[in-house]
């Protein structure tokens, strides 16, 4: 079971020592022994039969040792609580770490009796106990952590000890916190990682004390008994297991079987003790009411003033404690923690609680759990649930608010300030009947926002990376605070080394900036570096580079677990909302198309686009990732993984280049794909020699005697006519359709460009365009000449132009081939929409066009120029008389 709130000693001396040998403690040794004695066994106990023999193998246990007997028994009435440990060191290992016993106490309400202390050899004991080589030394472990609790630990270091010795000790811890006015309450595992051949927890408490106790894990009920005014819970258990532990569960997730004990039958019975550790102080001394009252003066609103208190009590008053004996639990008077500008949680939370109420603002201190969080509520209502200290502010309207007074560098309006998700809290005011749900800000903002592009001004040139990171919510507070505590130079190490990992060679080309928006709390850092050598050789063909894009600062968030097949549950980090966007700025168009892809699964969701961009020549990556719960169960945890597997083989992007692509370069011209352009040419022009020759009729009603000029609206397809062998000729000059090696590569099996169906529909498009090339020729000619076949013939153009572009977008888009970016393609669509839509009923209704194309190559003769010949005949017979 893992310990809740402060360390109770009664259940950690037992194994004190196994956990924290290898600690290094601060030597403050004292002279002489204090509250520590020699004293037989107390006579309330029940003793147990000398256990020398083991029925566990060395290869079972870890760390050269195990236990053949843990025994603690507690009289609660006289605070008493008895340890006697048996346990053998199987190794040499066992030897080095585990020949000294190691006892911690509080000698502000403890005292520490010793009653034997054995090493068993061959069956025969050895005495070991003798005060005078105990020492008795102050360690602060929690010295690290800003917390001083003036706990002492004795120690004796054992002489003579051999491998398969067993040692055993007995003691007695008596006496217990003053803070808990006698109510007891404990908790105690029944199993252990390793296993143990025997095991007793007794607790004899008088009949007139109700306890309560709550099985976590296990179904190993107590044996109650009634004697002699006292009822004992027992449980005596032999040949026990070790516990198979998974790596990686969650903070609230404890693997061990064991017991919760309280007295405490209720969270207000909490409450009503807690209640008056925070009450009874003096008003704020007047430096305290000075600071009080400029905020009062320098701030109006109640919002603006809970601010600045916050902001103060958490950057001006730093994180430290004094928690020994009763100040483990009753915090300092505030005015005294403003004085020495120091605290602890508790402290910061009354402090910030007296600053707001004598703003009349209603606020409470709310005990909370970090490890445990909403899960408190599932153990025994004690003050050993709790581990922290927070504020609960109500501002007008009762709108509840919470805070955490220890988390320095916070910012952000009142609404949006970060809180860690404790869960649950018991609010220390006198209504208090139960825990209450701590409700942490939320929003629809990203945690965390990066933004790379990417400059590749040529393939054989240098790269320019760019990155612009945003940070918000706990994101923030962290960064904010990371880049207030360490050097320049540490954090551009970091960071160079950060993208280091994919690109060896980058060089950091400008210092790191960073901008900070304190008001919506969002933390910005800008960084740009410099990659030679960027495109990578491929290892079977030196002529295809190769460079790679990874979302490097999403990946981070990802955990893989070290322990696959699961028995318990796996932790993941939740809330968590990261989105990365990767731009690559191409000096020259690419063969990209564009693609969606998404990974769900009950704890996140994930979400891949690329997009190749309007301008050719910009492709994007967008990566998402959203946790949606904070653990998942051993069995969805294949499943699980199999889903972040398929995420992760997402993340990377590569694309190639050959270098004989590179412009400048030396290319092979494909004197094949010529011969093909001018045959294309050759059968097209013959074509469209024998449509020159099509002579349709004027429409009736129309001649040439009253035909008219081109004007008007006929000047705008003119206009696209003689645009377009312009257009087709840039086309097929600038879209590699004469160099060699494209073709090549993408007829090579063994190309990673190959693509039989692209070269297919690449084929089909220089076919067509060709095809406009040699007709809109012909076409120009005959607008020119305003001959009679025209208004025909554009009608045709307009519809064949119609179905080419449609066919060849649906075709790339069915085949997933590369091609234009959909915004280019989508206006090519509407443009040849529109052209065929306005031209073609013009074309086909217009008097305009009627009027104008009158002009036949071989007119027939009219009736006028039939009376005027028969004239001229007639005439030439009279006078000739023939």
């Amino acid at each position: 079971m893992k310990h809740f709130y402060k360390e109770n000693n009664f259940k950690s001396l037992a194994v004190t020592f196994l956990f924290l040998l290898a600690v290094v403690w601060q030597q403050t040794a004292l002279a002489a022994p204090r509250n520590v004695t020699v004293k037989p066994e107390p006579t309330w106990i029940k003793k147990l039969p000398q256990r020398t023999q083991t029925k566990i193998s060395p290869d079972d246990v870890n760390g050269g040792y195990h236990y053949l007997l843990m025994n603690m028994q507690i009289e609660v009435a006289k605070q008493e609580t008895y340890y006697r440990n048996v346990y053998k060191l199987t190794t040499e290992e066992g030897v080095q770490n585990y020949s000294e016993i190691r006892l911690s106490f509080d000698p502000n309400h403890e005292q520490l009796q010793l009653h034997k202390i054995v090493v068993w050899r061959n069956g025969k004991p050895i005495n070991k106990l003798d005060l005078n080589k105990v020492k008795v030394i102050q360690r602060e472990q929690g010295m690290d952590r800003g917390i001083y609790d003036e706990s002492l630990t004795a120690v004796l270091v054992l002489e003579d000890i051999r491998v398969g010795d067993i040692l055993e000790y007995a003691c007695t811890i008596k006496g217990g916190n003053p803070v808990f006015r006698g109510k007891f309450f404990n908790s105690f595992n029944l199993q252990n990682y390793d296993p143990m051949d025997e095991l007793l927890v007794r607790i004899e408490v008088p009949q007139n004390r109700k306890l309560n106790y709550k099985l976590y894990r296990t179904n190993k009920e107590p044996k109650v008994a009634k004697e002699e005014g006292n009822t004992t819970y027992t449980w005596h258990l032999q040949n026990l297991p070790g516990t198979v532990v998974d790596d990686e569960t969650p903070s609230w997730f404890d693997p061990y079987p064991g017991v919760y004990m309280s007295e405490f039958n209720t969270w207000q019975e909490v409450a009503q003790w807690a209640l008056p550790l925070y009450q009874g102080f003096d008003k704020p001394a007047k430096a305290l009411q000075a600071k009080i009252d400029s905020i009062k003066s320098t701030v109006g609103s109640d919002e603006q003033r809970l601010e600045a208190a916050l902001r103060f009590v958490q950057d001006e008053v730093r994180y430290l404690g004094y928690e020994a004996g009763i100040g483990g639990f009753k915090p300092r008077a505030p005015s005294e923690v403003f004085n020495s500008r120091f605290g602890d949680c508790k402290d910061k939370a009354l402090l910030l609680c007296t600053m707001l109420r004598q703003m009349d603002i209603t606020a409470y201190p709310a005990l909370v759990n970090s490890s445990t969080q909403a899960h408190v509520q599932d153990v025994l209502p004690s003050p050993s649930a709790f581990n922290h200290c927070i504020v609960q502010v109500e501002l007008l309207g009762g709108k509840t608010y919470w805070y955490d007074a220890t988390i320095s560098k916070q910012r952000g309006d009142f609404k949006n300030i970060y809180l860690p998700e404790y869960g649950k809290a018991l609010v220390i005011a006198p209504a208090t009947k139960k825990l209450t749900t701590v409700v942490s800000p939320t929003s629809d903002r990203p945690h965390v926002q990066s933004h790379e592009i990417y400059y590749i001004d040529a393939i054989d040139k240098a790269v320019t990376l760019e990155v612009r990171t945003e940070y918000t919510g706990s994101e923030a507070d962290y960064q904010r605070s990371y880049f207030s505590t360490t050097s320049m130079n540490d954090i551009d190490k970091g960071y160079l080394n950060f993208y280091a990992n994919q690109y060896p060679e980058i060089e950091k080309a400008q210092n790191i900036r960073t901008e900070d928006q304190e008001i919506n709390n969002t933390f910005i850092v800008i960084e740009k570096y410099t990659i030679p050598n960027f495109w990578i050789a491929q290892d079977d063909n030196e002529k295809v580079v190769e460079a790679w894009f990874s979302p490097l600062l999403l990946r981070s968030y990802i955990r893989q677990p070290q322990t696959i097949k699961r028995t318990m549950p796996l932790a993941l980090s939740h809330p968590l909302y990261v989105e990365q966007k990767i731009t690559v700025l191409l000096p020259e168009s690419w063969p990209i198309a564009d693609e969606e892809k998404e990974v769900e699964d009950n704890a996140f969701y994930f979400r891949k686009t690329v997009a190749y961009g309007p301008a050719g020549k910009e492709l994007t990556l967008h990566y998402s990732y959203q946790s949606r719960q904070d653990h998942v169960t051993a069995a969805a945890t294949a499943g699980y993984l199999r889903k972040q597997k398929d995420l992760l083989d997402e993340l990377g992007y590569g694309i190639t280049y050959n270098k004989a692509f590179i412009s400048g370069g030396e290319k092979e011209f494909s004197w094949g794909m010529l011969l093909v352009v001018v045959l294309l040419f050759a059968g097209f022009s013959a074509g469209a020699y024998k449509l020159y020759f099509w002579d349709p009729l004027p429409a009736q009603g129309y001649q040439l005697l009253n035909g008219e000029r081109i004007s008007g609206w006929l000047v705008l397809p003119l206009i696209g006519l003689i645009f377009t062998p312009i257009r087709v000729l840039n086309f097929l000059s600038t879209n590699e359709y004469f160099n060699q090696q494209v073709w090549a590569e993408l007829l090579n099996t063994s190309s990673n460009v190959y693509s039989p169906a692209l070269v297919s529909v690449s084929l089909g498009e220089l076919t067509a365009n060709v095809a406009f090339l040699v007709f809109s020729l012909l076409f120009i000619y005959l607008f020119i000449k305003r001959r009679t076949s025209v208004p025909k013939l554009m009608m045709i153009y307009y519809g064949v132009n119609l179905c080419y572009v449609l066919l060849d977008n649906l075709l790339v888009h069915m085949l997933d081939l590369p091609g234009v970016a959909t915004d280019e393609s989508v206006r090519n669509i509407i443009s040849a929409l529109a052209g065929a839509g306005i031209w073609i009923p013009y074309f086909k209704t217009s008097t305009k066009v009627k009027a104008t194309f009158v002009v036949q190559l071989n007119p027939d003769p009219t009736e006028d120029d039939a009376q005027q010949v028969e004239e001229e005949v007639m005439e030439h017979t009279l006078v000739t008389g023939e």
